[in-house]
C-alpha cells in the first residue's frame, strides 16, 4: 500500500471510529451478500483489515482500534504482537476477520445486561437518591471506555492494619486474550481443513495457550452431496472436551489468500468473545 493511500484509509478511519465503537446494533442481512468474494489479497493480513472487504460489505475499524492500542497496561498484552504476527511478511498464519457488526453485539448485550441491573445510571440521569452503586456507574460501555478504565482502590487487613495495598482494576487483558483467541498459527484453509475428521475438528491455538477448534464440510447443492457451498464451523472450545459446552459460530466467506497466509470471515451476527463479554465486564464501575 503506498503513503498516500495508507494516509487515506488511516484518516477515513479515524473518522468512522467512534460509530463502530458506539452500542447501537445495526441488524445484518447476509441475504444480500454477493455470491462470490475475493480469493487472493495482494497484501498481507493486516493490510487487507485495513482496506475493509467492499465485496462482502464488511469493514472493521472495531478490530483495527484494538490492534492498534499502543497505552499502558497493568498486566502485559500481546495486541501489538497480534499486529506483527498479521504484518509479517515471512510467517503463515490463519485469521478469523471479525466485522465491525460482531463488536456491536457484544457491546449491545453487555450494556443491556447492565441497563436491566441498574448500572449503568450516569450524569444527569442519576437520580438524587441515588446509591452507591448508582454514583459508582460510568454508562453505557464502549470498546474506548473498555480500554482506557483504570480504578485504584486502597486495602488495609483487617487484621494486621499496617499492611496495606492498592487494587488496580483494568480491563485490557480480557480483550487482549479474547482477540488473540481468533488467530493460529499456520495455514488452515479450507483444502487443508478438507483433511480432518469433521467430528473431531481440527484444534488450533495462538499467541495464548488457549485451544480453539474448526470443522469444514461441504454443503449439498441442487441434490448433490457435497457439492454446495464451504462450510467451517469456529469454535471456542472453553477448556473442555466436552463439546456440548463449547460455543460455535459460522464463517461467512473462506479462503481468501494474503501473502502471510489465510483469512475467513466470520459472519455479521457473530457475538465477538463468543458471549464472554457480559462475564467480564458487567462490574465495571462497581468494584468494592
Amino acid at each position: 500500500m503506498n503513503k498516500k493511500l495508507l494516509a487515506i484509509v488511516c484518516g477515513w478511519g479515524t473518522l468512522v471510529l467512534s460509530s463502530c465503537m458506539d452500542t447501537s446494533v445495526v441488524e445484518s442481512d447476509i441475504s444480500g451478500i454477493p455470491s462470490m468474494g475475493i480469493t487472493r489479497y495482494d497484501g498481507t493480513i493486516y493490510d487487507y483489515l485495513q482496506n475493509d472487504d467492499h465485496t462482502l460489505g464488511v469493514t472493521y475499524d472495531s478490530l483495527l482500534y484494538l490492534l492498534n492500542y499502543s497505552g499502558e497496561s497493568a498486566t502485559p498484552l500481546k495486541l501489538s504482537k497480534l499486529k506483527d504476527c498479521l504484518q509479517d511478511t515471512e510467517g503463515q498464519y490463519t485469521f478469523m476477520a471479525i466485522p465491525d457488526s460482531c463488536f456491536r453485539f457484544a457491546l449491545k448485550a453487555l450494556n443491556n445486561y447492565r441497563r436491566l441491573n441498574k448500572l449503568t445510571i450516569a450524569g444527569t440521569d442519576m437520580p438524587t437518591d441515588a446509591t452507591t452503586a448508582e454514583k459508582n456507574a460510568i454508562g453505557e460501555l464502549t470498546l474506548e471506555k473498555l480500554l482506557n478504565y483504570h480504578k485504584e482502590i486502597e486495602r488495609t487487613d483487617e487484621k494486621k492494619p499496617a499492611n496495606k495495598w492498592t487494587d488496580v482494576y483494568e480491563y485490557k487483558a480480557p480483550l487482549d486474550s479474547m482477540l488473540c483467541h481468533y488467530m493460529a498459527f499456520g495455514l488452515y484453509d479450507t483444502e487443508a481443513l478438507s483433511l480432518v475428521n469433521v467430528a473431531e475438528g481440527k484444534v488450533i491455538q495462538g499467541l495464548y495457550p488457549y485451544r480453539m477448534n474448526l470443522t469444514y464440510k461441504r454443503l449439498s447443492a441442487s441434490g448433490f452431496v457435497g457439492s454446495g457451498p464451504k462450510d467451517i464451523t469456529f469454535y471456542d472450545m472453553r477448556n473442555t472436551l466436552e463439546k456440548t459446552r463449547w460455543e460455535s459460530t459460522k464463517v461467512l466467506w473462506t479462503d481468501i489468500y494474503a501473502t502471510n497466509g489465510v483469512i475467513h470471515v466470520l459472519v455479521p451476527q457473530h457475538e465477538f468473545g463468543f458471549g464472554n463479554f457480559i462475564h467480564y465486564f458487567r462490574n465495571i464501575g462497581h468494584e468494592e
